[in-house]
C-alpha cells in the first residue's frame, strides 16, 4: 500500500472520511502529521448511543490493534452526564468517531499552506453585537454578585457564507498559525477545521494530563514589546486568579477518577501564538484502575475552561444567555487508540476552540471569554475579536474594524 500524502488526504472526498491531526498530539509530537482515510467503521449518534462507544472501540482494537478512532464530542453531549437545559445542535450528532485500521505519520507539506482561494467569502454574521454583548456580561455580573457562580465563559457564534470556498483551502491557512492541536475532519455530514491551542486531556501510561488556558493578551509584532506583554500577562493578578479558578475546578474533576494524592498542578506558563499569548497551566494525576473512557468523560466533559465555575451552574446560566447550540465548537476533537501494555485506551483531545464547522457552504464558530466580577465588557469584547482573528484570516476575511452582519445568526433575547 502506497504511503498517504498529506495533501492528498486533505483533498480526499468526504465519503472517504479523511482526517488530519497536526501539532503536539500524542503520537505525532515530532512535527509530522497523522493522516487517515477510509475507516472500517463509523459510530455517531446522540447521548443515548454513547454507551456503545467503549464496546465499539474494543471490537475494532482487537481486529486492528494499530488502528485508531478519530472524531469529536459536541458540547451538548454534556446532557449525557448532567440534567442541563442544553438544546442539541439540529444538524450534528452529539458525538462522531471513525475507526481507521492504519493511520499514518507523514511529513507536513509546508508549501500547501499557500493554497489559494478563488471564491472570496462574504462577511461574517454574529449572534451578539457590541450592545447585546455588554448586556450579556451585565447578566453574568448579576449572577456572580448573587453568589451563583465565580466565573462564566461567555461565547458568541459567528457565521460566514463561503461562496464555494473549499475546506482544504481554509485549513492550511489556519494550520499555518501553528496552534498545538490542529485538526481537519471531513465527512459527508460536515467538515471540521480546528486550530486549537488547548489540550483538554491526554491519557498515557495510566496517567491523565489536562492543560487549561485562561488569560489572553494580543501580540504587537515587535519582539521587545511582545516580551513586555507576555510578562504583563504572566504578572496579571486578574488573569492568574481566573486561571487558578479553572485549575481548582479541574483538580476536583480529576479527583473523581484519579488517586487524589497523585494530582499535581504546574501553574502559569506562557503559550505563544502568532497573534496572541495565552496563560496555560497543567494538572496531572494517576488514573484509578476503574477509570474507563465513559468515567473520564463523566468527570471532565466539557472542559471547565469553556464553561466556568462552578461548572454546572455556569452551564445553566450560559444556556439562558447564549444564542444557539455550540455544537462541535467548545466540545472536543481527538484520537483514541489501544494501549495493550496498560489494558486501557490512550487518548488525546483538544478543547475545540478556534474551531469551525462547515455545512451547506456556511462556516460557523464560537469565540469566548471568561467573565468574572471585575471583567470590563469592552475589554472582553475586544478579546473575543482577537481570538476570532485567525479564523477570519483563514476564511479570507479582513480583520480590522467591525463589519455589518449579512445574515444574522438566530438569537434568543
Amino acid at each position: 500500500m502506497a504511503r498517504r500524502d498529506w495533501w492528498d488526504t486533505l483533498c480526499a472526498p468526504a465519503e472517504a472520511w479523511p482526517a488530519v491531526l497536526e501539532g503536539k498530539w500524542l503520537g505525532c509530537e515530532d512535527g509530522s502529521s497523522l493522516v487517515a482515510t477510509d475507516p472500517c467503521s463509523v459510530l455517531e449518534g446522540n447521548v443515548e448511543c454513547l454507551r456503545e462507544l467503549p464496546g465499539w472501540l474494543n471490537r475494532h482494537a482487537c481486529q486492528f490493534p494499530d488502528g485508531a478512532a478519530i472524531g469529536f464530542f459536541a458540547y451538548e453531549l454534556a446532557r449525557a452526564f448532567e440534567k442541563l437545559p442544553l438544546t442539541p445542535h439540529p444538524a450534528l450528532p452529539d458525538f462522531s468517531f471513525a475507526y481507521y485500521p492504519r493511520p499514518e505519520l507523514t511529513p507536513i507539506s509546508a508549501p500547501s499552506f499557500r493554497a489559494t482561494d478563488e471564491h472570496p467569502p462574504g462577511e461574517f454574521a454574529t449572534a451578539f453585537n457590541r450592545e447585546v454583548f455588554h448586556e450579556a456580561v451585565g447578566k453574568i455580573h448579576e449572577y456572580i454578585a448573587a453568589g451563583d457562580i465565580y466565573q462564566a465563559n461567555l461565547t458568541q457564534q459567528c457565521a460566514v457564507r463561503l461562496k464555494g470556498t473549499r475546506p482544504e483551502a481554509i485549513y492550511p491557512r489556519l494550520a499555518g498559525g501553528q496552534a498545538p492541536f490542529r485538526a481537519l475532519l471531513k465527512s459527508p455530514r460536515c467538515t471540521i477545521v480546528s486550530g486549537s491551542p488547548e489540550r483538554f486531556f491526554r491519557v498515557h501510561s495510566g496517567r491523565i494530563l489536562a492543560s487549561p488556558i485562561k488569560g489572553t493578551i494580543g501580540r504587537s509584532g515587535e519582539p521587545w514589546l511582545d516580551r513586555q506583554r507576555a510578562a504583563a500577562l504572566l504578572a496579571s493578578a486578574k488573569d492568574r486568579a481566573e486561571n487558578i479558578m479553572i485549575v481548582d475546578l479541574l483538580r476536583n474533576d480529576l479527583g473523581r477518577i484519579c488517586h487524589y494524592d497523585s494530582i499535581r498542578a504546574r501553574l502559569w506558563e506562557i503559550e505563544s501564538l502568532p497573534h496572541l499569548f495565552h496563560l496555560v497551566s497543567h494538572v496531572e494525576g494517576r488514573l484509578k484502575p476503574d477509570a474507563g473512557m465513559l468515567e473520564i468523560l463523566r468527570a471532565l466533559f466539557p472542559c471547565g475552561s469553556i464553561t466556568g465555575a462552578p461548572k454546572i451552574r455556569a452551564m445553566e446560566i450560559l444556556s439562558e444567555i447564549e444564542a444557539v447550540p455550540r455544537g462541535v465548537s467548545m466540545g472536543a476533537i481527538g484520537i483514541i487508540r489501544s494501549a495493550p501494555e496498560t489494558a486501557r485506551f490512550e487518548m488525546d483531545f483538544n478543547v475545540a476552540i478556534r474551531t469551525m464547522t462547515i455545512q451547506n457552504d456556511i462556516a460557523t464558530f464560537n469565540v469566548g471569554c471568561g467573565i468574572v466580577y471585575d471583567s470590563e465588557p469592552q475589554a472582553e469584547f475586544e478579546e473575543m475579536l482577537l481570538k476570532a482573528r485567525p479564523l477570519l484570516e483563514a476564511l479570507g476575511l479582513p480583520t480590522h474594524g467591525e463589519r455589518p452582519a449579512l445574515e444574522p445568526v438566530a438569537a434568543k433575547r
